[in-house]
């Protein structure tokens, strides 16, 4: 009876997504979908429909889910969040959107956690969990040169109630929040925690602040060797800092610096 009343909590439809979202903003309307091919693509298009900021398209399951440089992600249905926000930030905000998305997952990802220190984040936008990567965050942003019609979306896949494990070729480097707590979680509550914490984080930066220092404090690739793989180059050295827009800065062996791009870069630790 238990297992069964955790199974009726943990369902999404939405009128549950609308019931449990506490935001003002972010999450209004929501678009709730059974299956999909990406909820990027979905969220894209109500962009282009002239769709409201705050839009939320929530997928129970993808089947061309995809992360940075197009590649698969892995989603099986009603077990995991996948989900795409539709913003119009404005050109001068563009730039935090990937550093806001990481950080107000990562913040509630860490109200889960017995252990805070747990949660990370991998430059540039992946979240991990006990070293392990838990969640992948993908920004598409489309700017007229005119200045109007821009928008951006954001799109989460975030690894809730599932075991990697049962995946090979990810079962080594995923892990979920159910398997790091050790006990299931209700989807709506952490898709509840992530809109608070972006919608909070998202009206701070269209108020003109800078959520760089937060976020840098949260990286763990920042004092590691590492490799950046950027075109046909590969750069070893230092991870150095983060500048003010969320650009890796790579303290090379002859003691030059290089300043590589989020959308630019694959790294590897």
């Amino acid at each position: 009876m238990l297992q069964c009343q955790e199974m009726l909590s943990d369902q999404l439809s939405e009128e549950i997504i609308k019931g449990g979202l506490s935001t003002s903003l972010l999450g209004h309307p929501v678009v709730y979908l059974h299956t999909t091919g990406s909820t990027m693509d979905d969220a894209m298009k109500a962009a282009s429909d002239n769709a409201q900021e705050g839009t939320l398209v929530v997928a129970e399951e993808q089947t061309a889910g995809r992360g940075r440089f197009q590649r698969t992600w892995v989603s099986p249905p009603g077990v995991n969040l996948y989900f795409s926000l539709l913003l119009r930030p404005g050109p001068d905000y563009v730039s935090q959107l990937t550093m806001m998305a990481s950080l107000a997952l990562a913040r509630a990802l860490r109200s889960f956690a017995q252990d805070k220190d747990q949660v990370t984040i991998k430059w540039p936008n992946d979240v991990r969990m006990g070293g392990k990567k838990i969640a992948g965050i993908l920004v598409d942003n489309s700017l007229a040169k005119e200045g109007t019609g821009n928008f951006s979306i954001v799109g989460m896949g975030v690894n809730v109630n599932f075991d990697p494990r049962e995946y090979p070729d990810i079962g080594d480097i995923a892990t979920s929040l159910q398997r790091e707590l050790g006990h299931p979680i209700p989807r709506l509550h952490l898709l509840k925690a992530v809109m608070e914490e972006m919608e909070q984080l998202y009206l701070s930066i269209k108020q003109g602040n800078s959520v760089r220092e937060e976020w840098a404090s949260l990286l763990d690739t920042l004092g590691q060797q590492v490799r950046v793989a950027w075109g046909e180059r590969v750069y070893e050295g230092y991870a150095h800092g983060v500048d003010e827009d969320g650009s890796l800065v790579l303290r090379l062996p002859d003691g030059s610096f290089q300043t590589f791009a989020a959308g630019e870069v694959t790294l590897r630790t």
